[in-house]
């Protein structure tokens, strides 16, 4: 999905899909004229109107009792606007594929399962606001995760100021999202460093390379059965960023989590747990 155990973008969305019926198997810049300046490594109103992203991943969970995958891919177009604060977004899915096969069956979703825009309020450090969100399927949220998920997918963090090549920057990332009597609570720490530039197709973009400290907690009931998941691990990525157009133009993640999970009305405890998940967008020219 973009939206991913983390989706780190999308796939945050798509460990919580897998966690929950993994579960259930066992059972059975700146603006322009803003705050900061042109050198500034930050978001701002993007120098293009709209900007068009593919991007796919893929989360596998394992667990003593089967494997539950969940793969999607995907177009979204991002039309950019001036806001308040920073400057807002929105995302139109020009088509989604995506399914989960578990021990129970698989589910399948395509675009017809979103309707209406994602509307974003991002500021100059890529952080994300929802200012509305669409009607999802069942299917669709199933597979690409819930709107808070999906939004965080689509940008990145930056330190929003000026800053030399090598410097860090230190995030917190957390989505707590509810479907069908769960509750996932995601969280990712993530320390981001710009590792120099390169030039692709005359451009000069920014190098910015990730590691994170991961955790998904998942509880609630469902269909009758009391579910508790909790799962840590960590993530490694890397991303190109456009200074002239302030934009993302490439992210590739991969995160690996393990953890238990428990039926306690069934007796089931400690049950051994490992998803990995791996994640690509990039941006779509021309």
């Amino acid at each position: 999905m973009i939206g991913s155990p983390l989706r780190l973008p999308f796939a945050a969305g798509g460990l919580a899909a897998a966690a929950s019926v993994g579960l259930l198997a066992a059972a059975c810049v700146s603006l322009r004229g803003g705050r900061a300046g042109n050198d500034a490594l930050a978001y701002g109103l993007p120098s293009v109107p709209a900007a068009v992203y593919a991007y796919g991943d893929t989360t596998l969970m394992n667990t003593q009792v089967g494997a539950v995958e969940v793969r999607s891919r995907g177009t979204v177009e991002l039309a950019f606007e001036p806001a308040e604060s920073g400057f807002r977004a929105t995302a139109r899915w020009v088509d989604f594929e995506g399914r989960l096969a578990s021990p129970q069956g698989a589910v399948d979703a395509d675009e017809s399962g979103i309707e209406g825009p994602l509307v974003l309020n991002v500021d100059e450090r890529g952080r994300v606001e929802l200012a509305d969100v669409p009607q999802l399927t069942d299917a669709f949220r199933q597979v690409a995760g819930a709107p808070g998920i999906m939004g965080q997918a689509l940008f990145i963090r930056l330190p929003g100021r000026v800053v030399e090549p090598g410097a860090e920057w230190v995030d917190t990332v957390r989505v707590t999202e509810e479907s069908e009597g769960l509750t996932s609570t995601f969280q990712a720490v993530v320390t981001s460093t710009w590792a120099g530039d390169t030039i692709v197709e005359e451009r000069t973009l920014r190098v910015i390379r990730r590691a994170g400290t991961l955790s998904l907690g998942v509880h609630g009931v469902t269909q009758g059965v009391e579910i508790r998941q909790s799962l840590t691990g960590e993530s490694v990525g890397v991303a190109l960023w456009d200074p002239e157009r302030r934009l993302l133009v490439s992210r590739e993640e991969s995160a690996e989590l393990r953890g238990t999970m428990e039926l306690p009305a069934m007796g089931v405890q400690g049950v051994p747990v490992r998803a990995r998940t791996r994640t690509r967008l990039a941006l779509q020219d021309g």
